[in-house]
């Protein structure tokens, strides 16, 4: 008898465990948007850009399952940390979503009011180039929105300083026109340099030695993951997928999961995320120290995040830690 009630109660844990996981990943996780902090130290990152904050996020797909409520959430979530700079990685609307009046006033409003008081960059994502109507609307958007777009070049980023590091932004590997020369053609090679492209599989393509960190989207890390495999694949992700790579044995390569859905509004086992980036100068005569993580949310309980550690740990065997990030 006290077998089978403990089999019984087993099988009822089980199941509100799997209960709850769906409700999760179908309700609660495409709109948890949690942040992943990444503390970057480096002899090259000025002294004068020391604890500087630069917010990364990517794929916003609006038009479908992004709406204006959603994304008010996202830009409240973004200005609670105070982003010194801010970078989006591309995807401004989903893919078959024409931009109309009223779409475009309200992604041009809550761009705007991202506040980021040394910058705001942008790349061109794959669905941002399904037509030069929409492109043209894309950057349109951005622009008004106060973002810069980093169409195949490079800035210089400085804070009370000459001293600077490189920002790159190349366009997508899919659906865009990459000039990845054309990019690098202004980087100095003593500067800290942080590339950013839609598709992670660029980061085959760059030079190794001009780059340090290389920020990446566009496969939302599956968007619904189950260790062996997910339901988002797309191309431009294949080498790439998900997490931290070394490429080269030379830079570290970051792909965020990004904040939106498509085709299906689910996530599971890849929360929508935000990238925090903080920078750190290191003296010559101390050791580099290593990247940490952390991740917060405003729903610290939900299921996604505790099986999320399951799938980390799978992938911690691929994925090294690093990153890094800028300020003008």
């Amino acid at each position: 008898m006290k077998r089978t009630r403990n089999i019984l109660l087993t099988i009822v844990m089980i199941l509100a465990l799997l209960l709850f996981s769906l409700y999760d990943a179908f309700f609660a996780a495409p709109t948890n948007y949690r942040v992943r902090h990444e503390t970057i130290a480096a002899e090259t990152i000025p002294e004068s850009m020391d604890g500087m904050n630069i917010i990364f996020f990517s794929d916003l797909d609006y038009g479908t399952f992004m709406d204006q409520t959603r994304m008010t959430k996202l830009v409240d979530k973004i200005n609670q940390y105070a982003p010194d700079i801010v970078i989006f990685g591309g995807d401004l609307f989903d893919t078959g979503v024409t931009p109309d009046d009223t779409s475009k006033a309200q992604v041009q409003q809550l761009l705007a009011d991202i506040d980021a008081p040394y910058g705001k960059f942008a790349v061109y994502g794959d669905f941002d180039h399904e037509s030069e109507d929409k492109l043209n609307a894309v950057s349109s958007i951005l622009t008004q929105g106060g973002f810069e777009v980093l169409d195949n070049r490079s800035v210089s980023l400085h804070h009370k300083s000459i001293s600077s590091i490189s920002l790159v932004g190349i366009d997508s590997g899919v659906n865009g026109s990459q000039d990845i020369t054309a990019a690098y053609s202004s980087v100095s090679h003593t500067n800290y340099v942080i590339t950013v492209c839609h598709t992670p599989d660029t980061a085959d393509y760059v030079p190794a030695d001009l780059t340090n960190l290389f920020l990446a989207g566009h496969s939302h890390g599956g968007q619904i993951y189950w260790l062996f495999g997910a339901y988002y694949t797309p191309a431009g992700a294949e080498q790439y997928f998900r997490g931290k790579s070394e490429v080269s044995n030379s830079f570290t390569l970051d792909i965020t999961n990004g904040v939106g859905t498509t085709g299906k509004d689910v996530r599971f086992l890849a929360n929508a995320e935000i990238v925090s980036y903080k920078l750190k100068y290191t003296k010559k005569s101390e050791p580099t120290s290593q990247p940490t993580s952390e991740n917060t949310s405003g729903n610290e309980t939900s299921a996604s995040a505790s099986l999320q550690a399951t799938a980390a740990a799978s992938e911690s065997a691929q994925a090294s830690s690093s990153a890094s990030a800028a300020a003008q």
